[in-house]
């Protein structure tokens, strides 16, 4: 009787063995999913954000000095060629007359009239063409060669006419050059002009400091759109969106091991750091800046010094 006993309850107590193994072994899996995120932490701060609009601009020399012809002849001698630089007053080219080349070359009837014609740089400047060598043919008032002068060099800035309001005579902005060189350059003038078939206005940028830089050189201009003062600033690995950005957040710390996910509206967005509108955070609260792409609304974190 009692060995039956022990019969009719053994499979019971087996039963609860197994039970009570299946919970011991789903409560340690369920300690094992809460993985703990390592992270880095900062606060936000309070500073000035700048907004830019970026803008393409050319390289040119206002001031020119084309040199013509004054006769109808040769080029009887060049004594400067494209890249040299002219001072003012020196010679340039001799020309020699159309009819003095015909009667130099007559042996029979020789006059001794030789038509030299000498011509010199009206201004200290930089020879960037020559337009007729020596030996060529050209007539009155054709151009010779073109001088620049260095210290006129600017940056002609195509600007939409709705944009207008950004442009203020004076204001400083930078110039990007092609290998990465920033210049500093200020708002000269604006001409009382616009391009036919763009519809843009003309503005000049005059470089702060002289460059041996081409002509039609292609830059690009930061003009300030929008400037903010004592405004919330986080860094910009703090701030995340969705796929559109449309939705922008950030995983505030509620103590020292987790942290949540806060909706924020964003501002102006600078090179490396973010403005947050709203909510309006205090220098106490804590933001993920790394470990916080990819986890949930409410995460267990470990803070790395």
């Amino acid at each position: 009787m009692k060995q039956r006993t022990i019969m009719l309850f053994l499979p019971g107590l087996l039963g609860l063995v197994l039970l009570s193994s299946c919970r011991n072994n789903h409560g340690s899996e369920e300690k094992a999913v809460r993985a703990v995120v390592p992270v880095t932490v900062t606060a936000v701060r309070t500073g000035t954000m700048t907004e830019y609009a970026e803008f393409p601009a050319t390289s040119s020399f206002l001031e020119k000095a084309v040199i013509k012809s004054p006769i109808t002849g040769y080029v009887e001698k060049c004594f400067v060629s494209a890249g040299d630089r002219a001072i003012k007053n020196e010679l340039l080219f001799e020309l020699r007359t159309r009819e003095a080349t015909v009667l130099y070359q007559d042996s029979v009837h020789a006059l001794g009239i030789t038509g030299l014609i000498q011509v010199r740089a009206s201004i200290e400047g930089l020879v960037t063409i020559i337009n007729h060598p020596k030996g060529d043919f050209m007539q009155e008032g054709e151009p010779l060669c073109t001088l620049v002068l260095p210290q006129s060099l600017v940056f002609i800035l195509e600007l939409p006419y709705e944009l207008k309001d950004y442009i203020r005579l004076g204001n400083e902005c930078v110039l990007l050059l092609p290998d990465n060189e920033k210049l500093s350059a200020t708002i000269h003038a604006v001409l009382p002009a616009m391009t036919g078939s763009s519809q843009t206005i003309r503005v000049i940028l005059e470089p702060r400091k002289t460059m041996p830089l081409p002509e039609n050189l292609m830059a690009k201009v930061k003009i300030v759109r929008s400037l903010k003062n004592h405004v919330l600033i986080l860094p910009k690995s703090s701030v995340l969106s969705d796929e559109v950005m449309k939705s922008f957040w950030v995983m505030k710390l509620v103590n020292d091991t987790m942290a949540v996910k806060v909706p924020v509206k964003t501002g102006i967005t600078g090179t490396d750091s973010i403005e947050v509108v709203s909510p309006a955070f205090t220098a106490a609260d804590r933001f993920l800046t790394s470990g916080n792409y990819g986890i949930g609304d409410t995460a267990i974190i470990r803070i790395i010094k």
